[in-house]
């Protein structure tokens, strides 16, 4: 998923999992074993009338072969450990109790709770019963991860937030939720949860740790940074994002996406100062590729800076040079620095991917007038007029993967409503060469009202540039 901020800004969020989650060791990740003194610390387990037959329930639920059966006594074993919760609140033994009843009903929130509370009352039991809590998460874990990878993402945040809550001692969980918070604009929650995952990773607990987990930590650690100034940016943060991307280019100069990140930020701020300083710093790199020129334009065209904007958008032309948006974006620019002996060339090359587009022959159309040629003038105003449709609201959308999807909207201006159009759609190469087409038809409504369309083209190579043309019936 990506995430359009106006039209400067675009960040995209990734969810990298691995197969599965391994486990550290016994006693949770391989934590050292407890000292004398962690043996006697705390409450003592006390057994009563309530306690024994809890455990009673559970060793039946523990030999029964039906599942319902299995329920039955667990339902049964957490009523008596509740029951010894009540005559004895710091009874640790009806807490653990509780915890392992609720952990085989599989109410985690719950059974988190009661094992944590009896690890508080009696801290033996924490390395005790961190290896069931531990090899809980990772089945749940495990779980969770063909749903992320299915797109089912609410249903992977409650298996996560479950895994979670039965064990919070280690962050691939909550790495997942923060990137998938991210994805459905839940900013707190994202945020929260990168808090704490760096509160483990940061924490003596990675020492525990077997060396290929500990790498792991330590190279996904790595990119929060990055998603903690996203996620700002995306809730409209500026200040916080602004001041996390300064962080990045602090610690890595050559960050490229970061001092794109950072500029269009100062835009959305109206900071132009700070950031046409940033973009000046930009255009003199020479690893520039297409979307940074296009996206350095959208900054400088953003902040009425019409004269670099044309510097910026011309170069994400020279590389993919049928690219339709960039070069509408140039034309606009020219047209807006009244560079008008210019504009011509471009605003062709407009026209030709986009023959429909009313506004690529009225800012033509304007163009050739003030450069005196009222006879193209005439032509362009005639054409304006003899439009049955008009084209609009074009939009490229790359996939990192290769292809791409093109939207936009068909107004109808003169055909009766029902008539159909049928747009091909050619998607080209950075070189200029033709990769392949996608037809789409559209049934207009009544006039004046446009319908929207979306196409899509399949293919491993990355999409240079598109133009279409226009059929009646």
């Amino acid at each position: 998923m990506k995430i359009r901020l106006g039209l400067v800004l675009t960040l995209a969020f990734g969810l990298g999992l691995t197969g599965c989650a391994s486990g550290g060791g016994g006693g949770g990740g391989g934590a050292a074993g407890p000292t004398g003194s962690a043996l006697t610390q705390g409450e003592r387990p006390r057994q009563t009338e309530n306690t024994r037959a809890a455990q009673r329930h559970m060793d039946a639920a523990d030999d029964a072969d039906d599942e319902g059966e299995k329920r039955v006594h667990l339902e049964q074993a957490l009523t008596s450990a509740m029951a010894a919760i009540a005559e004895d609140g710091r009874n640790p033994l009806g807490h653990r109790q509780a915890a392992l009843a609720n952990l085989g009903l599989e109410d985690y929130a719950a059974a988190g709770a009661h094992f944590d509370r009896a690890a508080e009352l009696r801290p033996i039991y924490e390395f005790e019963d961190a290896g069931i809590r531990e090899r809980a998460w990772i089945n749940l874990y495990e779980e969770g991860i063909p749903l992320v990878n299915g797109g089912e993402y609410e249903a992977a945040i409650a298996i996560f937030d479950d895994a979670n809550a039965i064990y919070s001692a280690r962050p691939e969980a909550m790495l997942t939720l923060a990137q998938i918070h991210a994805q459905l604009r839940n900013h707190e929650a994202a945020l929260e949860n990168i808090d704490v995952a760096l509160g483990i990773i940061e924490s003596e607990r990675i020492a525990e740790m077997d060396s290929t987990t500990a790498a792991s930590w330590r190279e996904q650690a790595e990119t929060l940074p990055t998603l903690r100034a996203q996620i700002f940016a995306d809730a409209g943060r500026f200040e916080e994002a602004a001041d996390a991307y300064r962080g990045l280019l602090a610690a890595n100069p050559d960050d490229l996406l970061s001092a794109r990140n950072l500029a269009g930020i100062l835009v959305q701020m109206g900071n132009e100062e700070e950031a046409f300083a940033e973009y000046e710093k930009l255009m003199m790199r020479s690893d520039l590729g297409a979307s940074d020129f296009y996206t350095i334009g959208v900054g400088f065209y953003t902040g009425s800076d019409y004269t670099r904007a044309i510097q910026a958008f011309s170069g994400a032309v020279a590389i993919n040079v049928n690219d339709r948006d960039g070069i509408e974006m140039w034309a606009r620019s020219l047209q807006l620095d009244e560079a008008y002996a210019d504009l011509p060339p471009v605003g062709d090359r407009w026209l030709e991917l986009d023959p429909y587009s009313q506004s690529a022959l009225l800012v033509m159309a304007q163009a050739v007038n003030q450069n005196g040629d009222e006879d193209r003038a005439r032509d362009l105003i005639a054409a304006v007029e003899a439009l049955e449709v008009e084209v609009s609201d074009l939009q490229l959308t790359r996939f990192g993967d290769g292809g791409a999807r093109v939207s936009g909207s068909v107004a109808n201006k003169k055909l009766d409503q029902g008539a159909r159009v049928t747009l091909t759609f050619t998607f080209y190469t950075e070189s200029g060469d033709a990769m392949g087409t996608v037809t789409q038809d559209v049934t207009l409504g009544g006039e004046g009202m446009k319908e929207v369309f979306r196409v899509e083209y399949a293919s491993a190579e990355a999409v240079g540039g598109y133009g279409y043309t226009l059929a009646v019936g």
